[in-house]
């Protein structure tokens, strides 16, 4: 011991009492700092979690409630018919007919699988599908009939229930008629929630999205094992915890800990009462952090071990590691901003043929169906012959403006060449959509105004070919046959729409 106090006196007098109280300071200073940087890069990654989970809730929840007023709309307005038919006294077989003939055009343009419209009028039950019940089937006793009757919203919707033959959610939109006693249903499938809630599912492991009835039913969830059941009657379940939060406290954002983990909850409210919910594992989410900041300190504490024995020296080589590091953060910075304009036209800020070929390409390879739209300016080189480039340059970020307000922000907007641009919509596979979409981008055009350009009209032809992933295809592919029917719109007046096929 004597002699260990004696090699430490000797180390004093070495390096100077000056020396060591500025290694204590550094010492202290940079632990402070350690620490001030952690909880800060904690507290951001906090504030994205946070965002994130939000926008899932959002996001989801304007593509359901998307989803679900396009089945509400249909009952109200075929409900507001059958009201003008009871009261004029129709006969229940005209009001059968009625109901057959919407079936069948709800079944053509939106859902070919719905059982159809049906209900109970002037106390016969009528079916829009033709099917014929039971000798024991009581339309009144039916739950569609009963919990309408019961309801004082203007749209009942019953609770859901889960097919077990085909593993998929269904529930019944009804609308009471004003008489007190005649009810119009319709049975839903809530299968497109379901690809909704797998699309927009948080990508951290342990995490998830799915909805909630105001009952507690799982009505959609990106596990598909979790569809049907009951949460809220769940005791010691991750589901039940949650489930008891949102429909008993009324929380509709909040953190918890459980054996499973600590998790983030955000909850948006859903047409019909239902919720949104984005589940987010935080173990899970700031595990990269967390590992990150353990090798920090790890090296951290070296470098202050190394600092106290060669102070001086020591503290050379970190100004110098730490300028290394502000220069490499710098070249990365710049070469991310390089490559960025290095995939976009310059004119317009769409992406270049040769960067939006090549994602299209990864769309495909990863299976993502879709529509591939050629679009070409009608008439643009005698537009540049009469009014100038200038003007034909305005031409050309008019109609990339109208592209990038009627498409959808995860569709690839692609500036081909000149007056030629393509589009691949995601997710787009049926040609009435993907009519209405384009008919969309034809009101942008028609309302383009372009100051001393006199005659003030643009329009396009337009080349359209769907994507089913039937077999295997490539950008080339459909740019082929795009360009084919778009030159067949070329012969048809301005602001025409061709399909090809591959």
């Amino acid at each position: 011991m004597k002699d260990l106090i004696r090699k430490f006196r000797i180390l004093v007098r070495h390096i100077g009492v000056r020396s060591i109280v500025l290694a204590l300071v550094a010492l202290l200073l940079t632990a402070g700092i350690a620490t001030y940087v952690g909880r800060h890069l904690f507290a951001m990654e906090k504030e994205v979690l946070q965002r994130r989970g939000e926008l899932n809730a959002k996001e989801a929840a304007m593509e359901y409630d998307r989803c679900l007023l396009t089945r509400v709309n249909i009952v109200t307005m075929v409900g507001c018919n059958v009201e003008k038919m009871l009261a004029s006294g129709s006969s229940n077989d005209k009001i059968k007919a009625y109901l057959v003939q919407e079936t069948n055009n709800v079944r053509d343009t939106l859902d070919p699988s719905t059982t159809g419209l049906y209900g109970w009028f002037n106390r016969e039950y009528l079916d829009g599908d033709n099917w014929v019940p039971d000798a024991d089937f009581v339309a009144t006793e039916r739950p569609w009939y009963t919990e309408t009757i019961a309801s004082d919203q203007e749209i009942t919707f019953i609770n859901p229930y889960l097919d077990l033959q085909t593993n998929t959610i269904m529930m019944t939109v009804s609308d009471l008629m004003s008489d007190g006693e005649s009810v119009l249903a319709m049975d839903v499938s809530l299968e497109p929630i379901q690809k909704i809630v797998e699309q927009v599912s948080p990508a951290a492991e342990g995490s998830h999205a799915f909805v909630l009835d105001n009952s507690g039913i799982v009505v959609a969830h990106s596990d598909q094992n979790q569809l049907g059941r009951n949460y809220l009657s769940e005791e010691s379940s991750l589901g039940g915890a949650i489930a008891r939060k949102i429909l008993v406290d009324g929380q509709m954002q909040f953190d918890f800990r459980t054996e499973e983990g600590n998790f983030s909850v955000y909850v948006d409210k859903l047409e019909g009462g239902w919720f949104s919910i984005s589940l987010i594992n935080a173990d899970v989410w700031y595990r990269p952090l967390t590992r990150t900041m353990i090798v920090f300190y790890v090296i951290l504490a070296l470098i202050v071990f190394s600092l106290v024995v060669f102070f001086l020296r020591m503290s050379a080589k970190n100004l110098a590691l730490q300028r290394l590091h502000v220069r490499v953060h710098l070249e990365e910075s710049r070469g991310k901003k390089w490559k960025a304009l290095s995939e976009m036209d310059r004119m317009t800020g769409l992406f270049d043929r040769v960067s939006g070929e090549r994602m299209v390409n990864e769309l495909l390879e990863s299976g993502k169906s879709g529509m591939f739209i050629e679009v070409d300016i009608d008439h643009f080189k005698s537009i540049n012959d009469t009014y100038g480039h200038q003007k034909g340059d305005l031409v050309i970020r008019a109609v990339a403006d109208s592209l990038r307000a009627t498409f959808r922000s995860n569709d690839l907007i692609i500036r081909l060449g000149g007056d030629e641009f393509g589009v691949y919509a995601v997710g787009i596979v049926d040609q009435d959509m993907a009519r209405a979409i384009i008919n969309r981008l034809f009101d942008q055009i028609r309302n383009i105004r372009i100051e001393d350009f006199p005659d003030g009209k643009i329009s396009l032809s337009t080349g359209a070919v769907i994507n089913t992933e039937e077999k295997e295809i490539s950008f080339a592919d459909l740019y082929t046959s795009a360009d084919k029917a778009m030159y067949r719109s070329k012969e048809l007046p301005g602001n025409s729409l061709t399909f090809g096929s591959v």
